[in-house]
C-alpha cells in the first residue's frame, strides 16, 4: 500500500509545481533566449467501470483506475509514460496494482529514433484484426469499455529510421518473451463428453473435470527473444508495408499433461461387462499444461483509397515447425483480412472479411466404438486425445483447412459530437458463432465522458465462443474524467 502513496504524492507534486505553465504553454524555453526548447505535458484521467450480467459472473469486473501520463521532448531527448494505478474486483478476485502501460525514454530526431523501455507496438492497417501484429500481447479478459486496454507493452529496443517523409524502416527486438494472457482456468469445462453418437444413453453421462496448469515461460536469454522488422510505405496514392517476426508467438496451446479414469462398477454387472464403463460411476480427470512455440512471420498489408471508399487489406503467412505433430502447436497458415471502409451521411461503416487458409491440413478422426455397446477404457482414452486435439485447434482457429468469418462496424457521431453510437457485429461460418457488441458514448462536458454498452456472444457448439460467453457477456457502464 505504501507504493501507491508514494507514487501518487510524487504525481500529485509534479502537477502542482508545473500545472500553470503546462497547460498555459506548449514548451518551456530554456536557456536563456537560445533556441532550445523543452516541451512538456502531464495529462491522464480517472474512472470507475463495471462489467457484469454475465451467467458464471454477475459482476465480472469492478474497478476504479487513474491514468498518469508524461511527455517530455527537449531537442532529441524524448520520455513518454503511462502509469496506472487499478483497485477492484475481477472475477471474484482482489485486484490491486501498478500497471506500466507504457514507460520508455531515448533519441527522437526527424529522421531516426532509438528508444528503450515499455512500449506498445502497432502494426498494421485493418480494423481489429491484424495478423501482422504480432507483437504486442494481449490481455483478452481484462473487460472494459475500451478493447484497447487489453493490449499490454513489452520491454524492448526499439530503431526506427525514416528515408524520407514516404518511407521508413521500423525495428523491434524483446529479450523477453510477454504470453498474452488467457484464462481458461475460469471456463466451466467441466461438462458432459459427447464419447459418441452410438453410444446408449444414460441418465446420467460422463463428467470430464478439467484442471489448467500455469504456463511455464521459456528461460530468460536473448535467444527466446523475439525480432521483428517493418518497412512502411506512405505514397501519395497507397499506402503499404511489408513486415517480418520471428520468436515466441504470443498465443500458446496446451499439452495432454495427465489424465486419469475413475471407474466404480456396478456389483451387479461387473462379471457380465469386465471391460465396460458405466457412465453413471465414472469420473475423468484431464490435466493441462500450457505450451508456448516458435513462429517466424511474413506479412503485408495496405491502405488504398478508391472512389467512395477506403479498402484495406493484411495478409500473415506464419511458418511453425511442427514435425512431431504436437497438439499444442499449430500448422503453418496464411491468416488474411480485407476491409472496406466507407463514410456515409455522417456514419462510418466498416466491412471486413478474416479468413484463414491452413498449410497441411489434416483432419482428426473421430474415435469410433465399433461392436461396442459401452465405452472401453481405450476407447475413452482416444477421445480425450481427440477432444484435447480439436480444444487446440480451436484456440489457433484452424478446426478446418479453410475458415471465413466477417465483420461489420458502423459508428456515428450527433449532437455536435457530444453523442458517438457505435455497433459491431461478427460471425464465423463454419463454427457459426458470433458476437454483437453495442457501444453507445456520452461526452457530457470537456472533461467527464459517461461509457455503456453490452457484449454478446454465442455459439451453438462447444467452441471458445461457448465457454467464453458464459464469462464476457454483459453490460458495462464507465464513468471517465480527463485531466
Amino acid at each position: 500500500m505504501t507504493r501507491y502513496w508514494i507514487l501518487l504524492s510524487f504525481s500529485l507534486m509534479f502537477l502542482c509545481a508545473h500545472s500553470q505553465s503546462l497547460f498555459e504553454n506548449a514548451g518551456l524555453d530554456i536557456g536563456g533566449g537560445s533556441n532550445k526548447t523543452t516541451e512538456v505535458d502531464f495529462s491522464g484521467y480517472g474512472r470507475g467501470s463495471v462489467f457484469g450480467g454475465g451467467k458464471q459472473y454477475k459482476l465480472a469486473s469492478s474497478f476504479a483506475e487513474m491514468s498518469l501520463q508524461t511527455r517530455l521532448k527537449s531537442r532529441e531527448a524524448l520520455l513518454n509514460g503511462d502509469i496506472r494505478l487499478r483497485k477492484g474486483i475481477m472475477f471474484e478476485e482482489d485486484v490491486q496494482l501498478i500497471e506500466v502501460k507504457e514507460l520508455y525514454a531515448g533519441y527522437s530526431s526527424n529522421s531516426f529514433d532509438c528508444l528503450i523501455g515499455n512500449q506498445l507496438v502497432n502494426w498494421g492497417r485493418t480494423d481489429g484484426f491484424n495478423p501482422t501484429n504480432n507483437i504486442t500481447p494481449n490481455d483478452y479478459f481484462f473487460l472494459s469499455a475500451d478493447p484497447d486496454d487489453q493490449k499490454m507493452s513489452n520491454f524492448m529496443l526499439r530503431l526506427k529510421y525514416r528515408f524520407s517523409s514516404k518511407v521508413d524502416i521500423d525495428i523491434v527486438g524483446v529479450p523477453y518473451f510477454k504470453p498474452s494472457v488467457y484464462r481458461f482456468d475460469l471456463f466451466d469445462m467441466n461438462q458432459e463428453m459427447d464419447l459418441g453418437s452410438d453410444w446408449v444413453t444414460i441418465a446420467s453421462p460422463v463428467q470430464a473435470n478439467v484442471v489448467f496448469d500455469p504456463l511455464e515461460l521459456p528461460k530468460r536469454k536473448l535467444s527466446n527473444g523475439s525480432l521483428g522488422a517493418r518497412l512502411n510505405f506512405e505514397l501519395q496514392k497507397i499506402g503499404f508495408a511489408v513486415s517480418y517476426f520471428s520468436g515466441y508467438d504470443h498465443f500458446h496451446g496446451f499439452d495432454l499433461k495427465d489424465f486419469k479414469i475413475n471407474i466404480l462398477k456396478d456389483p451387479t454387472d461387473i462379471f457380465g461387462n469386465p471391460t465396460g464403463i458405466f457412465l453413471d460411476s465414472t469420473q475423468i480427470l484431464i490435466n493441462y499444461q500450457p505450451r508456448v512455440y516458435k513462429k517466424k512471420t511474413i506479412g503485408f498489408d495496405m491502405a488504398l483509397p478508391l472512389p467512395g471508399f477506403l479498402l484495406k487489406a493484411e495478409a500473415a503467412y506464419n511458418i511453425v515447425r511442427n514435425k512431431d505433430s504436437l497438439m499444442y502447436i499449430p500448422n503453418s497458415d496464411l491468416s488474411y483480412v480485407i476491409g472496406v471502409e466507407k463514410m456515409w451521411n455522417d456514419y462510418v461503416f466498416i466491412a471486413q472479411y478474416i479468413g484463414k487458409t491452413v498449410s497441411d491440413f489434416k483432419p482428426v478422426e473421430k474415435p469410433e466404438l465399433g461392436q461396442l455397446t459401452v465405452p472401453s477404457t481405450t476407447y475413452v482414452n482416444d477421445m480425450v486425445i481427440y477432444a484435447s486435439t480439436m480444444f487446440n485447434r480451436l484456440i489457433f482457429n484452424q478446426p478446418t483447412e479453410f475458415n471465413h468469418a466477417f465483420a461489420f462496424t458502423v459508428t456515428k457521431s450527433f449532437a455536435h459530437d457530444e453523442w458517438n453510437a457505435e455497433f459491431t457485429a461478427y460471425y464465423n461460418l463454419f463454427l457459426e458463432e458470433y458476437m454483437l457488441r453495442p457501444k453507445l458514448t456520452w461526452k457530457v462536458n470537456d472533461y467527464l465522458t459517461v461509457i455503456a454498452g453490452a457484449n454478446y456472444m454465442h455459439a451453438k457448439n462447444l467452441t471458445l465462443f461457448h465457454f467464453s460467453s458464459k464469462i464476457m457477456n454483459g453490460v458495462f457502464v464507465e464513468l471517465k474524467v480527463n485531466f
